[in-house]
């Protein structure tokens, strides 16, 4: 009896089941499930056989604005793990939605003013083509809601604050936004008309100024950086919501005392870091095994089979007839 436990069913009714070695000549040891009977690495996910501090750090360069590219040599460089660009991407694009699940019943305590803006990217080439909106609370920085859109309608603005209010759990007593009109129409059809107080500041102005936010969009250059890379709203979009979760819950705020505005409000979080996500994720549903064919065949399987079998020795018998006719010319012509 080992006292490593099994990472798919959790005994620990396991035995050593000899090494393999990495490109880079370490030696790994794989273990033995005598009750489920699967091989593992320990400290791995499931079907998976990086190590889950590797993948965790994967995810935490990513989030601060590191490609793909840099990512994959930063792993070699510090672990002497070489992956494909494929494989990290699949690793932010699984744990990214495990994040957002394990995240989505969690209510911030927030204050009741917020304040919104709105940013615009060039992503193809095209001036301003996409556009990021954000909602965050005046008092904790916390950053309620995120959304991505290619307009700035009424539409996109109520979108925006009716995730906000979904998030927070309550209706803010204020927000102040920029001049933009599409606000004026998106906060009374997402809050109600005349619920909530809407003040239109200048930016940089020293009362009721959204330049609180717009600092905070200088620190949303890392995602920018990130989100560039996609070509589509529906991936860009899943990204942002990854890096709002990066930025409440793990990105330290000198402001805050060089906490994050989640871990600031003193209540439980769903998680600590990205090490906590990915080490407790649910495994991905195994893959099913094939089923042997065993019994006697079906009278239609039987059918198949036979007519398989006669076209072959059709086509044999052809090929034959075909090259004796070949050679039977070919002798024809010489004799001539």
């Amino acid at each position: 009896m080992n006292e490593m436990i099994c990472k798919y069913c959790q005994s620990q009714n396991t035995i050593k089941y000899g090494t393999f070695t990495t490109e880079d000549g370490i030696q790994i040891q794989r273990y033995f499930c005598n009750d489920c009977k699967r091989k593992f690495v320990p400290n791995t996910l499931p079907s998976m056989q990086t190590p889950v501090d590797q993948i965790s750090a994967a995810m935490g360069m990513y989030y601060r604005g590191m490609s793909l590219d840099g990512i994959q040599g930063q792993l070699k460089d510090q672990f002497g793990n070489e992956v494909s660009e494929s494989t990290i991407y699949y690793w932010i694009v699984r744990f990214t939605k495990d994040a957002i699940e394990k995240s989505k019943n969690f209510t911030p305590e927030v204050g009741d003013v917020w304040i919104a803006d709105e940013t615009g990217i060039d992503v193809h080439g095209s001036k301003r083509d996409l556009w990021f909106w954000d909602i965050i609370d005046a008092k904790t920085r916390y950053l309620l809601a995120s959304h991505i859109s290619s307009s700035r309608t009424a539409e996109e603005a109520q979108t925006l604050i009716s995730k906000a209010i979904q998030r927070a759990g309550k209706y803010p007593r204020v927000i102040i936004t920029d001049k933009l009109r599409t606000y004026i129409d998106g906060i009374d059809l997402a809050a109600g008309q005349g619920k909530v107080q809407h003040i239109r500041s200048k930016p940089f102005t020293a009362i009721d100024s959204t330049n609180k936010i717009e600092r905070f969009q200088g620190t949303f250059k890392d995602r920018t950086k990130v989100v560039r890379a996609y070509k589509n709203i529906e991936s860009a979009d899943l990204i942002t919501q990854g890096w709002l979760i990066h930025y409440n819950f793990f990105k330290q705020h000198e402001a805050l005392g060089n906490v994050s505005p989640a871990a600031k409000m003193g209540i439980a979080l769903p998680f600590r870091d990205w090490h906590d996500i990915v080490a407790n994720t649910a495994p991905n549903k195994p893959i099913p095994e094939k089923k042997p064919m065993v019994g006697t065949l079906t009278s239609k399987q039987m059918s198949k089979q036979k007519h398989r079998l006669w076209m072959r020795k059709y086509m044999e018998r052809r090929n034959i007839k075909k090259k004796a006719a070949k050679e039977q010319t070919a002798v024809l012509r010489v004799s001539k």
